[in-house]
C-alpha cells in the first residue's frame, strides 16, 4: 500500500493530502522507525510525536507529524495482515486522523493536526477501534475505553462494540482478554443526571460503570462540548440541548468534572 493508497482508504480530506504530497516532495528529513521498535518500547510510543518534531523541524499545522505518522501506518498494516486482523478494523483505527482533522476543521474552518502526539498508540498497535469505541492495552495491564466523538452510544452500539472487542481479544490477544476494563471521561460524570433527560444514551452508557473516582475541578469537558471555549461565560454556544442544558448549570458554581469508572457489566449477569 502506498501512501496514497492509504490517504484514500482513511478518507483523508482532499485539501490534507495536497499538502502531504507537497511535503513529500520536499521532505529532507531522515525520520525512520522501524515498526517492532515501536510495538515493543511504550517510552517510544510516548515520545515518537517529539522524535519526529527534531527530525523535520517546525510544523505549525501538524502536516509533517501526519505524514511521517502515516508513513509508520503503512507498516502498521503489513501488521494486521500478518496478525489476520481485518481491513476494517485498520481503517477505522486509522481514521482517528481523520476524524481529529475533520473535527479542528469543523471548529476552525481550517485543517491542522494536532493529536499527534495520540496517534502512536494506534500506529503501535495498542489502541483500536471496533464498532462504537476504541480499546487501549495499557501500560497498567488494563484496558482503557475510549469514546470517540462520532460513537454512536446507542445501548445495541455500546454492547455490540464491548461483545466484538472481547471476541477480538480471545482471537488475536488472549493475553488481554480477562483484563479489567475502565473509562475515564466527561460522560461518566454524575453530575450529568442532573443535566440528561432519563432516556438519555449517556447515562445508558454511565449504568455499564461503576464510578472510582472523579476530579470535579477538572474543566476538560469544555474542551468536548464547547471547542474554542477555555471558561464559563455568557459567550458558550447553544447550539445542542447539551450545550444549552449545561450552559445554564456550570455558571451556578456546579461542576461536571472528569471521572473514572471500571466496566462492570457482563453479558452473562444481564
Amino acid at each position: 500500500m502506498n501512501n496514497n493508497e492509504l490517504y484514500r482508504l482513511l478518507d483523508i480530506p482532499k485539501d490534507v493530502i495536497y499538502h502531504l504530497n507537497a511535503y513529500e516532495k520536499s521532505r529532507t528529513g531522515t525520520f525512520n522507525i522501524a515498526i517492532n521498535d515501536l510495538m515493543t518500547d511504550y517510552a517510544l510510543v510516548q515520545n515518537l510525536d517529539k522524535l519526529i518534531l527534531s527530525d523535520v523541524g517546525e510544523d505549525t499545522d501538524g502536516i509533517k507529524t501526519l505524514w511521517e505518522e502515516l508513513n509508520i501506518a503503512r507498516q502498521s498494516f503489513e501488521e494486521y495482515r500478518r496478525k489476520g486482523i481485518s481491513l476494517d478494523i485498520f481503517t477505522d483505527t486509522m481514521k482517528f486522523c481523520t476524524r481529529f482533522l475533520l473535527d479542528y476543521h469543523k471548529t476552525y474552518s481550517c485543517y491542522r493536526f494536532v493529536w499527534g502526539w495520540w496517534f502512536p498508540r494506534q500506529l503501535s498497535l495498542r489502541e483500536f477501534r471496533i464498532g462504537a469505541l476504541e480499546y487501549e492495552f495499557s501500560e497498567e495491564n488494563c484496558i482503557q475505553i475510549h469514546i470517540p466523538s462520532d460513537a454512536d452510544l446507542t445501548q445495541q452500539a455500546v454492547l455490540e462494540s464491548i461483545f466484538q472487542f472481547k471476541r477480538f481479544c480471545k482471537q488475536y490477544y488472549p493475553e488481554w482478554d480477562r483484563q479489567k476494563m475502565y473509562c475515564q471521561s466527561w460522560l461518566l460524570s454524575p453530575a450529568l443526571k442532573n443535566i440528561l433527560s432519563d432516556n438519555s444514551n449517556i447515562l445508558s452508557f454511565q449504568k455499564l460503570f461503576d464510578v472510582l473516582e472523579t476530579d470535579e475541578e477538572s474543566m476538560a469537558v469544555l474542551d468536548w462540548v464547547f471547542p474554542r471555549f477555555d471558561e464559563i461565560s455568557d459567550k458558550l454556544p447553544e447550539n445542542t440541548s447539551l450545550q444549552r442544558n449545561m450552559k445554564r448549570y456550570l455558571p451556578e458554581g456546579k461542576k461536571i468534572g472528569w471521572t473514572k469508572g471500571i466496566l462492570t457489566y457482563n453479558e452473562n449477569n444481564n
